[in-house]
């Protein structure tokens, strides 16, 4: 479309939209031309079109629960700051399937030492749930922590074990 808004640098861009079934229920995604732009939990109303990022991102999310590795989706990261950009990214890169994350840990490594609660803020209102792995952050303890995805917790766990991890009573991560 690339209709600009009276004189503002902010374009119009067309939204595509599809789900698909998982083990923990339907996950849905929107994706513009410049990438996928959020994943949400429940189904939505599928759009007439796709495109080639929202194809990527319901192959992705099918193969990891089926335990196998698919292309990583390209993201839009246009709506957000440049902290929430270099925490997400950091944890793509430092928490792979089965590894884990403390929010400490996770400041440190995106260049912010001490704002672990910051870091907590970005994770409850990560665009990409699942794909930009915030059920990895956990607290220092290696107790998990909150999750705001659908669920909340118990999803986490369901996510955790899925990736191979351990669990004592008191929810602490044991491997």
């Amino acid at each position: 479309m690339g209709d600009k808004v009276k004189g503002s640098e902010f374009q119009i861009r067309n939204m595509v939209r599809d789900w698909v079934d998982t083990p923990i229920g339907p996950i849905h995604f929107e994706a513009t031309n410049a990438g996928l732009s959020k994943i949400g939990w429940g189904e939505v109303r599928s759009s007439d079109s796709s495109n080639e990022h929202l194809d990527v991102a319901k192959n992705w999310t099918l193969e990891y629960f089926a335990g196998s590795n698919a292309p990583f989706p390209q993201l839009d990261e246009n709506s957000l700051t440049s902290f929430q950009t270099q925490v997400l990214r950091c944890l793509v890169r430092e928490a792979g399937f089965g590894q884990t994350v403390s929010y400490a840990k996770l400041a440190v490594g995106a260049g912010y030492p001490g704002a672990s609660r910051a870091v907590g803020s970005v994770m409850a209102m990560n665009p990409w749930p699942l794909l930009v792995p915030c059920h990895r952050v956990v607290r220092s303890d290696r107790v998990i922590g909150n999750y705001s995805g659908e669920g909340g917790p118990a999803t986490k766990i369901r996510l955790l074990l899925h990736e191979g991890h351990e669990f004592d009573n008191a929810g602490r991560i044991t491997n």
